[in-house]
């Protein structure tokens, strides 16, 4: 029987919250099928200090620490799936992430560096525009560690569908960002998004991919480091999309350009007021816009 005819069978007839190794692997490079109450896949140990949390549609690749056929706890590296309807499909990509090539040199790419492998795969079937923007986030914990710096009442809202993304006690600031080099258009998601009651301030980032830039991760310790409550931050990332050990948390964005725009009677908005009666017109529920902010005034922050 070949690997990728085992996967299947196993995934066909494999009872909840059991796994078994893999007899069409070679000895040295054992290899599990697993499957728990809620999905179905493979795993290979890997290196106990090694933490991967990945996401993509219905499948997860991901470490946890599993007795596997009584043994002890030993750390694995998981590809799963809850699409029972495709399961036929998944066994060949679980049945490609198993084999071990060429005197184990796949096998051996994988332990090393799990995520390129990851990101390779997403590649091949098309994931790149439906991850979150991760700069996006960091705009916003740039944003965030700059107010906290001066006022330790910040707090981060975006995450939790606040209606902006960071609350002071005296003001309130939205932040947008963009990775284009020259434009400064915004999108404005709803005619409440520039409601406010408080001061409100607009921070615009133009951005780009950079080694020396910054990452998710090392903004959260920074923050951490100034006192803000790291296990908040990390729930509130984590609400974000972006849990602890996923790669996109590693990648890094310089800043090039900072501004900040005071949202007063004069800034270019929507808003009830702007339609007869002050309210918005029958039948009419949300309104997204796009303001162009070159021509109005800003500091630099």
């Amino acid at each position: 029987m070949t690997l990728l005819d085992e996967i299947r069978s196993y995934f066909a007839h494999l009872n909840s919250n059991s796994a078994f190794r893999l007899s069409s692997l070679p000895e040295k490079y054992p290899g599990y099928v697993i499957r728990t109450n809620t999905e179905f896949g493979v795993a290979l140990e890997i290196s106990e200090d090694v933490l991967v949390v990945e996401k993509f549609n219905k499948c997860r690749f991901y470490t946890a620490l599993l007795e596997i056929n009584d043994a002890e706890r030993r750390n694995y590296l998981i590809l799963s799936s809850c699409f029972e309807e495709g399961r036929y499909e998944f066994a060949s990509v679980c049945a490609e992430f198993l084999e071990p090539g060429k005197d184990g040199c796949n096998r051996l790419g994988i332990l090393n560096s799990p995520h390129d492998w990851w990101e390779k795969w997403k590649e091949l079937l098309g994931n790149r525009n439906s991850e979150q923007s991760v700069y996006s986030i960091i705009a916003e914990l740039s944003v965030l560690i700059c107010k906290f710096r001066v006022d330790h009442s910040v707090k981060w809202t975006s995450s939790i569908s606040g209606s902006h993304d960071i609350e002071c006690a005296e003001e309130s600031c939205e932040v947008k960002s963009t990775i284009k080099r020259y434009d400064s258009l915004i999108t404005i998601t709803g005619q409440h998004q520039l409601k406010h009651e408080k001061t409100l301030w607009l921070y615009f980032c133009r951005m780009e991919e950079s080694l020396e830039g910054t990452s998710i991760d090392e903004l959260v310790d920074e923050l951490g480091k100034l006192g803000y409550g790291r296990e908040r931050l990390e729930n509130e990332v984590r609400k974000a999309g972006f849990e602890k050990g996923t790669s996109a948390r590693s990648k890094k964005y310089k800043i090039l350009e900072k501004r900040k725009y005071l949202v007063d009677s004069s800034f270019p908005q929507i808003t009830d007021n702007s339609f007869k009666g002050d309210k918005l017109p029958n039948n009419i529920i949300r309104i997204e816009y796009v303001v162009n902010l070159d021509g109005i005034d800003y500091e630099s922050w």
